[in-house]
């Protein structure tokens, strides 16, 4: 055999990902590569007539990619465990990490589908349709002066809107981004149905005066996944009915939450874990509770649903609803990451691969705070924060032989927020951007028209990511903790000391892009 014909999987075969929510994608090319090889061997020693070694690397061939294939229909299958792997300086964040993110429970396997791409139906998307959205979406204008709102659609296009500085978030959110989805229209809902219903979702997130968990949480996921779907142009990619129940269930998702975790719950022998069997507690119960509001038709939003439509529209939004369990994060996004390692495409979606792409929207969304600007995300931090406390204060109460999840006294919370975007936010938005972004890095290709921006997403989140995560490393090299925390009950930062650490961050990732840029520039002629 020649040299040209010589392959070495050395390579690829020693890589050890940070994160193992990405092993799948590690995996996956490891085989493609392989595969590829192979068959690139196989070509060359047809043309020199080696008919042996020909035959012996088509077996080898068929092998890999029958190895590719089961491998995919096991990761497909959305019932599996998933786990994650996390390295960190403090072993406590390390095993909130993986246990929180990462499915313990044992499940019923069911037979899995094969993952169909959605790159076709992607690619389909045409710029007449996503033309007339627009259009529409800015015929809404008038919708805010009407109903007499605070904000008008324009502001909740924008990826930095921060719906902590609005009284009744939910109330104009729900108004404004299902008008711009025409959902009142198509659906036949009565306005004033809809407030009683937005009057009674937001009494049911007030409830139980969570710090973090709240209305303004609900109406920020919402108006999250509202950016998603118009920044991506997702909108041409699902049906009507798709996007009512997405929507909706970003509205709803955490409805009546006590501001406690499902394992918690799972501990104490809660009601409601008894009710729901230990499985997805919380989850279980925010569709449940929402569902059974529905049953009063002073908040029947839905009631000119026939049978069929409502039936299909009621279990997405429970599946939606399901998968923001954080334990399913890891098998969700290994699930979308198998769909880059298929060159095959469909003209339609599968069913599978819609609801799978739905979920890992709005699991985005929800845990999208850390990629907004840092005013936005530090706030919600701290709210956050101050809630896994109070669960942590109930901890030493009840279990006082065990150390609380968190301790008010000794977590380290620089630490917490690294490895939280570290391992959980940036898989999320990074696999969630390749899906989005692949067909649309094509139509740049091909498309240099004025009008190229239209149909191309924007990719808001990249730098605030960057940005929030740097400070935090910064803060954590040389910032001092008892100025950094004004107080710990309740828990308090101080946001004017942690700008310094915005700034330095700021500079040193200057720095840096400048000094990437010298690296890779091409040599002058």
């Amino acid at each position: 055999m020649n040299k040209s014909n010589h392959f070495d999987l050395s390579s690829t075969s020693n890589i050890k990902p940070e994160n193992s929510s990405m092993t799948t994608v590690n995996i996956l090319g490891r085989l493609r590569i392989a595969t590829e090889q192979v068959r690139k061997v196989q070509s060359n020693l047809v043309k020199d007539g080696s008919s042996d070694q020909v035959e012996t690397l088509d077996k080898v061939g068929k092998e890999l990619d029958g190895i590719l294939y089961n491998l995919v229909e096991i990761l497909s299958d959305d019932t599996r465990q998933s786990e994650i792997n996390v390295t960190s300086n403090d072993g406590q964040i390390s095993k909130w990490l993986e246990q929180t993110f990462s499915s313990k429970q044992q499940r019923s396997s069911t037979a899995a589908q094969r993952f169909d791409s959605i790159r076709a139906i992607i690619q389909a998307s045409s710029f007449v349709n996503a033309l007339q959205r627009q259009m529409r979406q800015n015929a809404k204008e008038r919708v805010s002066a009407i109903l007499d709102l605070p904000v008008d659609i324009h502001k909740l296009n924008s990826w930095s809107f921060n719906m902590m500085e609005y009284d009744e978030p939910l109330n104009f959110s729900i108004l404004l981004i299902f008008d711009a989805h025409d959902i009142i229209t198509r659906f036949h809902i009565d306005i004033e149905t809809l407030k009683n219903f937005n009057r009674a979702l937001t009494d049911g997130y007030q409830k139980f005066r969570t710090p973090y968990h709240n209305d303004f949480h609900g109406a920020d996921v919402l108006q999250t996944t509202h950016c998603l779907l118009i920044k991506s142009n997702l909108m041409s990619v699902f049906t009507q009915l798709e996007i009512a129940a997405l929507l909706f269930a970003a509205a709803i998702h955490d409805y009546e939450h006590p501001g406690l975790n499902n394992g918690y719950l799972v501990k104490t022998k809660n009601d409601l874990a008894l009710t729901y069997n230990d499985f997805s507690v919380l989850e279980n119960h925010h569709a449940s509770s929402v569902f059974k509001l529905l049953r009063d038709k002073r908040y029947n939003i839905w009631s000119h649903m026939n049978t069929n439509e409502f039936r299909s529209f009621r279990s997405l939004v429970i599946s939606l609803v399901l998968a923001t369990d954080m334990a399913n994060h890891a098998s969700l996004i290994e699930r979308l990451s198998t769909y880059f390692f298929f060159k095959e495409t469909n003209s339609t979606a599968t069913s599978a691969d819609s609801k799978t792409l739905l979920q890992t929207l709005l699991h985005a969304a929800d845990i999208s705070n850390a990629a907004k600007p840092w005013d936005i995300y530090i706030h919600s931090a701290e709210k956050v924060i101050e809630e896994f406390f109070i669960q942590g204060d109930l901890e030493k109460l009840n279990y006082q032989d065990d150390k609380p999840t968190f301790d008010r006294e000794s977590t380290d919370i620089v630490q917490l927020q690294i490895g939280f975007i570290t391992h959980i936010v940036h898989p999320t938005f990074d696999v969630l951007l390749k899906v989005v972004q692949i067909d649309s890095l094509e139509n740049v290709k091909k498309d240099t028209s004025a009008t190229a921006n239209l149909t191309n997403p924007i990719i808001p989140w990249q730098n605030d990511l960057q940005l929030n995560l740097e400070t935090w490393k910064q803060i954590s090299k040389h910032a001092d903790m008892e100025q950094m925390i004004l107080s710990r009950k309740p828990f308090k930062l101080n946001f004017d000391y942690l700008q310094e650490y915005v700034e330095k961050a700021k500079t040193f990732l200057k720095k840096r892009s400048q000094h990437d840029l010298l690296l890779n520039r091409p040599p002058s002629s």
